[in-house]
């Protein structure tokens, strides 16, 4: 399966489990096609698609038999004009002339021409029909503009009459444009990461009461083509930005994005316990002098040229709190309690903003700032464009990819059943696709650090891997590599012919040995990654990996013995030892050329 197909059908399948129309599956991937290809073409989320934009009955479902061969209509409203944009969509590989002469007749006589005759099947259209005719007797003009979009290739030799007829067809002079997977998969960016509408903000920021001969409220100055400016803040106005981006957003992800690391709770983590037992305590007035402080990286600063009514004001633009989250969310659980709101009363916070589209620059700011806990190179790769499509693949998949700390524990962590932490897959991805087993058992901070390289370092051997290409290879190889690592955890203990076996107790060594038997799994199954989606493969490559470990334990067991000396598993699977004994018994010749096939496995 390459990456398009990966993406396109994963989402297929998420939303027809979100918005289910029949008890036939093809049918509900069908009708999932639909919105999914209307919300490319528009930038909309699916539930917007779905509500508002798709042709459904009187009773809210959509079955597609009174909708004139229409599926979806959207009214833009551009003041003086109005755009109707009308959709076709056919999870289909082929263009059909028939069927795009039939969709722009059709659009033309229901609407252009009021003509119904002959026209049985259009009682899902009324709405839209009504409205049109309102808009027309308004006597503002409307632009019609048709969208046909199919689940196939504009060229493509298993279906050669498609680039004719997409060259026939597809005429945006005349408002008629026709879509291919190869251009919803060049959309992908807007799916995997939702969209964050603006965010325009004034902070207010306090005079000095220093000196009553200067009472400035701000320290500004530029660095290159970055602006900074430095102030103080009352901490119920750093609660009322979160606020804002709750109401525009629906959620207060986004203000946060940027931060590497999630909420960390009050109760187990000793900074934030700190802060909030300063806030509920007499010394809450000396909280800025407390904590460091939050910063922010901005698209835009608008720093004033003088007092307003002896105030300076800062507007800012699409703020993101690089660091300060857990002071932010330690302030907020406050905040929204309006009964305990009356604790942060005179209470202030230093904040220092930056304007600044410059990524590395960003990042750096990230990382020196970020001091009140280490900052690890999980951390630094939370925010990576390739973690932000895996995150993508594996959430279609209805599976929670956690790639922050305290993320597991977000809100959003309970809309599923299944979790994984980035940091397990990455690890294991190094011990079987990679083949370093005992690197990955040994030193997860040397896995992650050459992660980190490669995602940052230009001309790295992995690259082409974790630059944050859509195309990389590494989205289905992470899937393979969760298949075989919940394998292996829910394997311990199995029933086989109604018998459950506890391998735990058979084998000693699978207390140990999880990321070699990763090895053996991966090595055994080979690289066509659908074997890695039946159970039986898994089961017969987990059973082979497991005797020929043991095999290999019990043999180094008896050669360590002979010379008096005692056989450690931690020892014997952190050492290269273990992948050649593993290799010379199963007779498997090390690549010489592995970086580079690695690349070709999907």
């Amino acid at each position: 399966m390459n990456n398009k197909e990966l993406f396109i059908n994963g989402f297929l399948e998420k939303i027809a489990k979100q918005y289910p129309q029949s008890s036939n599956h093809q049918e509900n991937i069908n009708l999932a096609f639909e919105i999914f290809g209307i919300a490319a073409a528009l930038d909309k989320p699916f539930q917007e698609i779905f509500d508002k934009i798709l042709i459904k009955d009187k009773s809210g479902k959509r079955s597609g038999s009174k909708d004139g061969g229409i599926d979806g209509i959207w009214f833009n409203d551009l003041g003086d004009y109005f755009e109707m944009h009308v959709f076709q969509c056919k999870n289909a590989p082929s263009l059909k002339p028939n069927e795009l002469d039939k969709f722009r007749g059709d659009v033309r006589e229901i609407f252009v021409e009021g003509n119904k005759i002959g026209k049985g099947n259009i009682d899902d259209l009324v709405p839209f029909i009504s409205e049109y005719k309102s808009i027309s007797q308004s006597g503002k003009v409307i632009d019609i503009k048709l969208y046909f979009i199919y689940n196939g290739n504009n060229v493509d030799a298993n279906y050669a009459n498609n680039e004719y007829v997409f060259n026939s067809y597809n005429k945006a002079d005349l408002f008629f444009w026709i879509y291919d997977s190869n251009w919803i998969y060049n959309k992908l960016g807007s799916f995997a990461k939702k969209k964050r509408e603006k965010i325009e903000f004034t902070f207010h920021p306090e005079n000095s009461n220093f000196s009553l001969l200067d009472n400035q409220a701000l320290y500004t100055y530029s660095i290159g083509n970055t602006r900074a400016a430095n102030f103080r803040i009352l901490a119920t106005e750093l609660c009322e930005l979160i606020e804002k981006e709750i109401l525009v957003n629906g959620t207060f992800d986004m203000l946060f994005e940027e931060n590497i690391r999630q909420y960390l709770g009050v109760s187990k983590f000793r900074a934030n316990k700190r802060m909030n037992e300063t806030l509920n305590s007499e010394d809450a007035v000396l909280f800025p002098f407390l904590n460091n402080g939050i910063t922010i990286v901005s698209e835009q600063i608008i720093v004033p040229k003088s007092a307003q009514d002896g105030k300076y004001n800062l507007p800012v633009v699409n703020p993101q709190i690089v660091n300060g989250l857990q002071t932010s969310r330690v302030l907020y659980d406050i905040y929204k309690v309006e009964s305990q709101r009356v604790k942060l009363k005179g209470v202030y916070v230093n904040v220092r903003v930056y304007e600044s589209k410059e990524i590395g620059l960003i990042e750096k700011i990230t990382d020196a700032t970020n001091t009140q806990t280490p900052i690890t190179n999980k951390d630094k790769i939370s925010n990576k464009d390739f973690n932000g499509f895996a995150k993508t693949v594996f959430h279609n998949e209805g599976i929670n990819y956690i790639t922050k700390r305290g993320e597991g524990f977000s809100s959003a962590a309970s809309e599923y059943d299944k979790h994984i932490d980035s940091e397990t897959i990455i690890k294991f991805w190094y011990a079987t696709f990679y083949e370093e087993p005992e690197i990955a058992k040994n030193s997860i901070a040397k896995v992650l650090q050459e992660v980190y390289d490669a995602s940052t370092i230009e001309k790295h051997p992995l690259e082409d891997l974790f630059d944050g290409s859509k195309d990389s290879p590494i989205y289905s190889q992470f899937l393979a590599v969760y298949r075989i690592y919940k394998f292996i955890q829910e394997n311990r203990t199995r029933t086989v012919r109604n018998e459950t076996v506890k391998y735990s107790e058979k084998y000693e060594h699978l207390a140990y040995s999880d990321e070699m038997m990763a090895y053996g799994i991966y090595k055994f199954l080979g690289i066509t990654l659908s074997q890695y989606s039946i159970e039986d493969n898994l089961s017969a490559a987990y059973d082979d990996t497991a005797i020929v470990i043991n095999s290999l334990v019990e043999k180094n067991k008896i050669e360590l013995e002979a010379n008096n000396k005692t056989f450690s598993f931690n020892g014997y699977f952190k050492k290269p030892k273990c992948r050649y004994d593993f290799n010379k018994e199963k007779g498997i010749i090390e690549s010489d050329n592995l970086i580079e096939e690695i690349k070709n496995i999907r």
